[in-house]
């Protein structure tokens, strides 16, 4: 399964009955991203995979957003922010972000 389709299952899955809930959402959504590229990078590999693996995890978030717009997903205004998307919190940290700009 591609990953877009497992934050998507994930999310439709999900119970959210309060704030808590959504918000160990949001943190399991990022936990499954990173579980998905970590596998992928290894020593040795240069800083330009590295990016290209981590501009697939970027999409596939992009991918599942819009597939939860397009079934009008009840929390899409808030899932949908800039903000809340993996890349925004990937590039929070700054030694990764560094790391992800070597590659560009």
């Amino acid at each position: 399964m591609f990953l877009d389709d497992k934050l998507y299952q994930h999310v439709i899955n999900r119970k959210i009955e309060s704030t808590d809930d959504f918000k160990a959402m949001i943190n399991e959504l990022y936990r499954m991203c990173e579980n998905h590229f970590k596998p992928n990078l290894h020593v040795g590999m240069s800083f330009k995979q590295g990016t290209v693996e981590m501009d697939r995890v970027f999409n596939s978030w992009d991918l599942f957003i819009k597939r939860l717009i397009k079934d009008n997903y009840f929390l899409i205004d808030i899932l949908s922010k800039p903000e809340t998307s993996f890349k925004s919190a990937f590039m929070h940290n700054e030694a990764l972000k560094e790391i992800y700009l070597k590659g560009k």
